[in-house]
Order: C-alpha cells, then sequence, then structure tokens
C-alpha cells in the first residue's frame, strides 16, 4: 500500500565529491559550511510524474510512499513515536525545500543519520530520503536539499 520515493545518498559515494578537509575545526555554521553540489544527472521515469537533479557519484532508489496528498501532521508524530528509542534520537519538523512544503523526519543512531523529506505533488505523496555516517552528514544533507530544489513537476 504505502511505498517510498528514496533517493539514498551513500555517505562513500558522497565522499568522492572531493575533500571533506577544508582545515575548519567544524565549528563554523553548518548552513555556510555545506558546499556547493554539483547536479549533473537528471532523474527522469515514465512512472514517475516529476524529474531533479542529483550528484552523479549517487545511487537513486525511487518508490511512491502514498497515493494521496498527506499533511506531515498525519504521519510526522506516528514516525517519531515508532522510531525513537534509548539508542536511537528522532526529530521532526515542517521546513520549505526550492518550491516544496516538506515534513522532514531526522533520524540519528550513532553508526548512521537519515534525514527524509516528505512532499506532495501530482496527487501523492513523496519521500526523498538521506542516509550518511555521521561524518559525512552535512555534505550528504546538501545533496538532498539541492535534489529537492530541482524537483519539477510534470504532466
Amino acid at each position: 500500500m504505502k511505498r517510498a520515493l528514496s533517493l539514498f545518498l551513500a555517505a562513500a559515494l558522497l565522499a568522492a565529491c572531493g575533500s571533506d578537509d577544508d582545515g575548519d575545526n567544524g565549528d563554523r555554521d553548518p548552513a555556510e559550511t555545506t558546499p556547493g553540489v554539483d547536479l549533473v544527472v537528471r532523474f527522469k521515469s515514465p512512472r514517475i510524474p516529476f524529474t531533479f537533479d542529483y550528484p552523479e557519484n549517487l545511487r537513486v532508489r525511487v518508490r511512491r510512499t502514498a497515493r494521496t496528498e498527506l499533511r506531515p501532521r498525519r504521519y510526522l508524530d506516528e514516525f517519531k513515536r515508532d522510531l525513537e528509542s534509548d539508542m536511537r534520537t528522532v526529530d521532526i519538523r515542517e521546513d520549505r525545500v526550492g518550491e516544496l512544503d516538506v515534513g522532514v523526519l531526522e533520524v540519528k543512531d550513532g553508526d548512521f543519520a537519515s534525514v527524509s523529506y516528505f512532499f506532495t505533488g501530482a496527487g501523492r505523496t513523496w519521500q526523498v530520503e538521506c542516509i550518511a555516517a555521521p561524518e559525512h552528514e552535512q555534505r550528504t544533507e546538501a545533496g538532498c536539499r539541492a535534489a529537492l530544489e530541482s524537483v519539477e513537476f510534470h504532466r
């Protein structure tokens, strides 16, 4: 019944974008430290009603979340309740990325960090999920947000 559109940004692949060592001690504001992202590949599929651009060294897998347009408050609290534990932190919020109003689900579990962005379009709800090792979290999220900013619905 539910399927998810997931853009899995593997940290090992993202690390190939360039050196992470720019000499800072990680004490700058994350919004200022995220590097520019070169979006060079356009995702297109006859089964998906939109396109988006992403860095060529990342893997993309696509699935639908829901056949209807759902508002974030309908699912974010439930996701948080289901995923939160003593070993895992979960944060939720609503945001705007490019032209998209999104529900955001952030999960951190020591070995990985995952940020999912849920958005609506073409009568459905979609998800972009970015997964990274903690040391690549900022770069992965920058690539994910850049992909979201390039989403263009058609039909």
